[in-house]
């Protein structure tokens, strides 16, 4: 387990530098939008999305530069979404990563304004031109991408989210806004590895899966962690489920038998993958960090 936090954290750090770089080139305007997005997407957060698409393109020998430069667009949409998810319109949010929200640090406009730059950005990233890099490739992302984020997607799962505090969700309505608001980028980061890699279209949905299963747990633990985790490790405020009237397992099961839950989906995940003689090693670990995470 040391050595794939270890990991994590070098990838993260690689990443911001990246990153940076990124940001330093495309955004020529000056003033609060520009320290918006710096802010935000700049060193903070554990980039698990990223590295586990790092992770399966080495797996298919992939090219780093190629698996790099599709986790710097999934690790910006990530943040954007975060900036959206803060806003008084939808979560109401303060804090984040243990620092104020984009929007308490700047301004609600300026915010919304940041989260819709970062996704701009992302896709103009994916569609630049890169060296030895299939156009054919490039194209198929972006359409998976595109999918996965969008109406049918993350966002279909936000706005599932929002009309749930009015009424009640049944646990297969709570799962389909899981895996929509929260596995579906986490599945993209999964399967953009396999694609970059060339992998067969068997094995792109094994680690789509894979990712699906894995961002379910994700969701199901972190769901956990707000009513009886530690807000210094979480970074964020604790108990706003509840005051949102967000609806989570624990609308339906208490705190033990929703981990039971996580469990199976994080042997599903596993099981998504077994097609593999051999496993890699981070995949299994990456599952053992989100069941591990502070309580």
């Amino acid at each position: 387990m040391n050595k794939f936090t270890d990991d994590l954290t070098l990838f993260a750090e690689e990443i911001d530098v990246i990153l940076k770089n990124i940001l330093e080139k495309k955004i020529t305007i000056e003033g609060a939008l520009k320290e918006a997005i710096h802010y935000s997407s700049i060193g903070s957060g554990k980039r698990i999305r990223g590295f586990l698409t790092s992770e399966t393109a080495k797996f298919f020998k992939a090219k780093k530069n190629h698996a790099l430069n599709v986790a710097c667009a999934i690790e910006l949409v990530h943040s954007y979404s975060l900036i959206h998810d803060d806003l008084p319109a939808l979560d109401n949010d303060a804090l984040r990563r243990n620092k104020p929200s984009n929007h308490i640090k700047f301004s609600e406009a300026t915010a919304i304004l940041a989260g819709d730059a970062l996704q701009a950005m992302a896709f103009e990233i994916l569609s630049d031109s890169i060296e030895d890099f299939d156009s054919k490739k490039q194209v198929m992302l972006i359409n998976e991408f595109s999918k996965k984020i969008g109406s049918d997607g993350m966002v279909g799962g936000q706005m599932i989210d929002i009309n749930s505090k009015k009424s009640n969700l049944s646990i297969v309505e709570i799962n389909k806004m899981h895996e929509l608001k929260t596995a579906n980028l986490i599945s993209f980061s999964c399967m953009a590895g396999a694609i970059i890699g060339n992998a067969k279209d068997e094995e792109i949905k094994a680690f789509e899966d894979y990712g699906k299963n894995f961002g379910i747990a994700f969701q199901i633990i972190d769901d956990v962690l707000d009513i009886v985790g530690d807000k210094e490790q979480i970074g964020k405020t604790l108990g706003k489920d509840k005051i949102n009237s967000n609806k989570t397992y624990l609308s339906h099961f208490d705190v033990e038998e929703s981990l039971k839950m996580a469990e199976e989906y994080c042997n599903k995940a596993i099981s998504s993958i077994n097609m593999f003689e051999e496993i890699p090693e981070n995949f299994i670990n990456a599952l053992d960090f989100i069941r591990f995470r502070k309580f």
